[in-house]
């Protein structure tokens, strides 16, 4: 290389550090999705230890980026995203952030499907493994780093159109070797397949899950977007509005379900905790251009928001419950995400305290119900019991202070005492504790089972303050009130005389009595066979009826006094067979006798047999000598005048 060309490479090369010199901050991304300043990229790796460090999601392992917009999405999660349909194929992609460093970068998804006959998706093992790794976000083309999931679903060719559940299940190992599991449902909407026609009740089968389905399609009151466009509740004056329009794929009994909330599991959630259950009844909504109007089930709940709250999307189940006209349970969980984007941004507090060191994402000590028990083995409907609850501190390093138990029943359960609440002061780490509450179970409830809340609010060692919540589920039966008149059985049967017996039973309790019959069992008696009266509804009474026949007593003697005993059999609605006995005496005769053998009253008829029989004889030697008197005559043998 000649001279001038080394003085050239020299002067490019001292230009080039100039350059870096005067501009040291080159813009790079890590796992959190927060933009940072470095010389090098060489540090870049070094500092992917931080990945994930930020709560933005607020659960326990992974969150969703939902601020950015990766290839294969046209809007973000906050935007509304939903899965690209294009050539039979759905395509989901899902950035996951991680909120701690993990083994080897790596994480594993497998999906699941829902439970629908219809659903669009042909069935393949989905598993993969993902990296962590840096992609372009937004028109600018800046690098985010996270997990970016992504995978193509073939469609099956015949399809229907609605909104389909897929679950991806997020896996890994932090650095310490604790294994982290986390699920995350994304919908994805067809649109390009059959319709299903469904009445004005919502029996379609759009969604094709268990009992409801999402009403995708249209838009309802305090919404900007059908679910199918990507609907997003929200969020105002510190509350987020959730709507959830679900259409019943049958008959609800009554026309009303019961629509309950529940959140996911982080420090950091939004949301004001509090007990979120109401009725909802069907009801006729005009939609469309046309204002056609459809019969929906419209769950509508105004979440209470905390002030001081972080950006991110955090997950709402709502769990809705009823019966069919056969008197069969559904419930079914939808999980509905809220975009938080006017709070803070996870990580900042954190970072001013730590002064930028490098810090481990702590988890905040979990108080769960470990077990719980009742004062009594059958629980019945009108009967005061005690519920004894054990509380249990999960962690094995922090204790939890000044906790307050509070009990919530449900419905059909009265609380008893002055209090639903406990004060426990503190609950040491890996500790447990046992709080009783008294109930009952309202004597007009039906058999079945209910569900008593319990909520534990509590602080931990630093002050932050949690709340865990749970249930018990007691089984309550209905008690078995029953009346049986005494079977009237005559004083005396003689020999081989049958006799019909007739038995009834009143049903005076709430519940139904099953397979109710009687039998009979006595020396000397024999009966044609069980008297069957069947199944008494509350309230009601039936008759049944058996013929005896006496048939001896055993022994040398047939005839005597024999005792019996007449045996009602019946279940209760919770198949406990029970049994009832009346007993009886009778005399068994002869079919010769009397009423009393021993004691024969005289008969003031004999005298005239006896009449008869003197009659008799008179005539018959009138007829014989007639007889004699003419056989002389016609032998000649004497006068006929003498």
């Amino acid at each position: 290389m000649s001279s001038r060309w080394k003085k050239a490479v020299a002067v490019l090369c001292l230009m080039g550090c100039l350059v870096l010199e005067a501009c040291p901050e080159v813009s790079w991304i890590y796992a959190a999705g927060q933009e940072r300043t470095d010389s090098s990229r060489a540090d870049s790796a070094e500092e992917d230890g931080k990945q994930g460090m930020s709560d933005s999601g607020g659960m326990s392992g992974f969150s969703i980026d939902n601020q950015n917009i990766y290839e294969g999405m046209e809007n973000s999660y906050a935007g509304g995203y939903v899965p690209r349909i294009e050539k039979n194929k759905a395509v989901i992609v899902l950035p996951l952030q991680a909120k701690r460093k993990l083994l080897g970068n790596k994480i594993t998804v497998t999906l699941r499907f829902g439970e629908s006959e219809n659903h669009p998706f042909m069935y393949k093992n989905y598993e993969k493994a993902v990296s962590f790794g840096y992609h372009k976000t937004g028109k600018q083309g800046q690098k985010t780093g996270c997990y970016l999931v992504t995978f193509q679903l073939d469609l099956k060719k015949e399809r229907c159109n609605g909104s389909y559940p897929v679950t991806l299940s997020a896996s890994a190992q932090d650095e310490a070797g604790n294994e982290i599991l986390q699920e995350f449902t994304v919908y994805v909407t067809i649109t390009d397949g059959k319709k299903v026609e469904g009445d004005a009740r919502g029996e379609a089968d759009e969604g094709g899950v268990a009992g409801f389905v999402i009403d995708n399609q249209n838009v309802y009151k305090g919404m900007e977007k059908s679910y199918s466009r990507g609907y997003v509740p929200k969020i105002g004056n510190d509350n987020a509005v959730l709507v959830l329009p679900l259409q019943a794929k049958h008959k609800i009994s009554g026309n009303q379900i019961t629509a309950a909330l529940k959140f996911g599991e982080g420090e950091n959630l939004p949301f004001v905790h509090k007990n979120y259950e109401k009725e909802v009844k069907l009801k006729y909504y005009k939609v469309g251009k046309q204002g056609k109007k459809v019969g929906r089930y419209l769950v509508s709940f105004n979440l209470k928001l905390k002030k001081d709250r972080y950006n991110g999307s955090y997950p709402v189940i709502v769990t809705v419950s009823g019966q069919d006209e056969a008197g069969n349970e559904i419930s079914q969980e939808f999980t509905v995400y809220v975009t938080i984007t006017d709070g803070k941004k996870a990580g900042e507090a954190e970072d001013a305290q730590e002064g930028g060191e490098d810090t481990v994402a702590k988890f905040a000590p979990k108080v769960m119900i470990d077990s719980y028990q009742f004062s009594r083995k059958k629980i019945l409907c009108g009967e005061k019991f005690t519920a004894k609850i054990t509380l249990h501190n999960t962690s094995n390093s922090e204790p939890v202070k000044n906790m307050m138990v509070s009990v919530t029943p449900g419905e059909n359960v009265e609380l008893l005492g002055r209090t639903g609440s406990s004060y426990v002061q503190e609950l040491a780490a890996g500790g447990s504790c046992d709080l009783s509450f008294r109930f009952r179970v309202n004597a007009s409830a039906p058999r079945g089972q209910y569900s008593i809340g319990v909520t534990m609010d509590y602080a931990d060692a630093k002050g932050g303050t949690h709340t865990a919540e749970g249930a018990m589920k007691v089984s309550a039966e209905q008690s078995v009130q029953i009346q049986i008149p005494p079977v009237s059985m005559a004083k005396t049967i003689q020999l081989g005389e049958t006799v019909e017996l007739q038995t009834q039973v009143m049903n005076l309790g709430k519940g139904k009595l099953y397979n109710v019959r009687a039998t009979l069992e006595a020396d000397g008696l024999t009966p044609s066979g069980a008297a069957f009266i069947g199944d008494v509804e509350a309230g009601t009474s039936m008759s049944g009826s058996m013929e005896v026949t006496a048939e001896g007593l055993t022994g040398t003697n047939l005839y005597g006094t024999t005792q019996g005993k007449i045996t009602f059999y019946y279940a209760d609605e919770a198949g406990n067979e029970m049994t009832q006995e009346q007993t009886f005496e009778t005399d068994i005769l002869s079919p010769l006798s009397g009423e009393n053998e021993a004691e024969p009253e005289e008969d003031t008829r004999q005298w005239w047999v006896i009449m008869a029989v003197i009659v008799a004889l008179l005539i018959l030697a009138a007829v014989i000598f007639f007889v004699r008197r003419s056989k002389r005559i016609q032998t000649g043998g004497g006068d006929v005048n003498e």
